[in-house]
């Protein structure tokens, strides 16, 4: 693990939606993190090791189809969370530093992968092929296309589970 962060620190890590989800709700209030039904797979001790985690590279890249899944997960006020301002606050801080890697549709439309992990990740896929990026997602069936693709990926569940966020 420890090689995989010194090789890509100063490049950037590409993190799947879920996951920044996770990291903009806990930043906002601990406490949503097993309120909210998009992470209440979570806990805040997975936010901890997710932000210090994160915390070991330069920037986070991301992708357009990244930034709509996110924007379309994301709580809206509505009335039920008028501390909204916050969340919002940190997610546009953190995006604003983060690397929008661009794939091209027609590479994304052409794949073969299209009816079984989509478009999002596909673009994910196409960035870490084309950049060489760290991709962490919790999504074991993208982890292993990720692999097969020659790509490196670190399944934030399986490390956990292995405690190599710990170390």
């Amino acid at each position: 693990m420890n090689n995989l962060i010194s090789k890509h620190a100063s490049k950037g890590l590409l993190v799947d939606t879920n996951l920044l989800l996770l990291l903009f709700t806990g930043l906002w209030d601990r406490k949503r993190i097993t309120e909210s039904k998009r992470t209440n797979k979570y806990t805040p001790e997975d936010f901890d090791l997710l932000r210090r985690f994160v915390n070991h590279f330069h920037r986070i890249i991301t992708t357009p189809g990244i930034l709509a899944e996110l924007s379309n997960l994301s709580p809206r006020t509505r009335g039920k969370y008028p501390q909204l301002a916050k969340y919002f606050s940190q997610l546009v801080k953190i995006l604003q530093e983060a690397h929008e890697e661009y794939s091209g549709k027609d590479s994304i439309l052409d794949s073969k992968l299209l009816p079984v992990i989509g478009f999002t990740d596909l673009s994910i896929m196409e960035a870490a092929k084309e950049n060489k990026y760290l991709v962490l997602t919790d999504d074991l069936l993208m982890t292993k296309h990720l692999l097969d693709a020659g790509c490196e990926v670190i399944n934030f569940t399986s490390a956990h589970k292995q405690s190599w966020f710990k170390k």
